[in-house]
């Protein structure tokens, strides 16, 4: 049998890992560690390379694949990542070569992509998107990634309606950008606005399932947010689908009325994913 590849998932707040096979099955378990995206550059280095071999499970890690949020230089996996609250200590740092020393690999066995590309890919090739010649995806979390599909691929630069990168999180909205708004600091910054607490997305589901109308309302101005931000990038790619994920999507139907409505006005359909975690992990098998 052929060895697996080890798949890492790596954000702001939580790792999600696990052994994946070449046709996208699980070879061992998905599982979360806390991310410690704030500690010194080595601890940071160390934990990662823990989790390989953790996810690997009895077999030592032969090829190690990492979805990382940006900036980020993925072709030569150096870290970029400054002043957006998540592993500001691995700035210019070449994580490439400090896990494949850490794990004793050559270092063409470890290869990075966006998180959110790493999504996309996962959602083309195995999921919802599979078979749509337009998609756009959008994972809500610690930031606002995204990514463009064309036919099964990503799309290219200077595709029409593409932002540059695909990213859309430096778009300016409101008093800043995409990613200040549409996001988990975004929605507590929104629940402190109107509530006097800031609350994550979590914590205001549960006061929302418990009947709190303000918490309710505050799921609703988000859903709008989320409508108004992504409008400009749904009528300039005019995308069949647009594909929602992240760890605030477990509360969608709470927030994604305006998207959807905004969907069916403009001819596409609106999928949230089932598995985000799943779907970036099987995404890296196509890098």
């Amino acid at each position: 049998m052929a060895h697996p590849y080890i798949c890492l998932d790596v954000g702001g707040t939580q790792i999600k890992a696990a052994a994946l096979s070449a046709d996208g099955g699980l070879r061992t378990p998905l599982r979360v560690w806390d991310a410690h995206a704030g500690e010194e550059a080595e601890k940071v280095l160390d934990h990662l390379a823990s989790i390989a071999r953790q996810a690997g499970g009895a077999q030592a890690p032969q090829d190690v694949r990492l979805a990382f949020p940006g900036p980020f230089d993925y072709e030569n996996g150096v870290c970029q990542m400054r002043g957006v609250a998540k592993y500001d200590r691995l700035y210019g740092v070449n994580v490439r070569l400090a896990l494949a020393q850490r794990l004793n690999l050559t270092p063409q066995r470890l290869r990075f992509c966006n998180d959110a590309a790493a999504f996309a890919l996962g959602e083309m090739a195995f999921g919802d998107a599979a078979g749509a010649q337009r998609a756009m995806f959008v994972c809500v979390g610690t930031g606002c990634g995204s990514a463009f599909g064309v036919n099964g691929r990503l799309a290219p630069e200077g595709f029409p309606g593409v932002p540059p990168g695909g990213l859309i999180y430096n778009a300016p909205f409101l008093s800043s950008c995409v990613d200040d708004h549409l996001s988990r600091r975004g929605l507590m910054a929104l629940s402190l606005e109107r509530m006097g607490e800031a609350l994550d997305g979590k914590a205001l589901a549960q006061r929302a399932k418990a009947g709190d109308r303000e918490a309710i309302a505050c799921f609703e101005a988000f859903g709008k947010r989320l409508c108004d931000g992504l409008e400009p990038f749904v009528r300039a790619f005019e995308p069949q689908l647009v594909c929602l994920g992240g760890q605030i999507t477990q509360s969608a139907d709470r927030f994604c009325g305006p998207l959807a409505s905004l969907c069916r006005r403009r001819q596409a359909t609106l999928r949230v994913t089932r598995d985000t975690s799943l779907r970036t992990l099987q995404g890296l098998l196509r890098i």
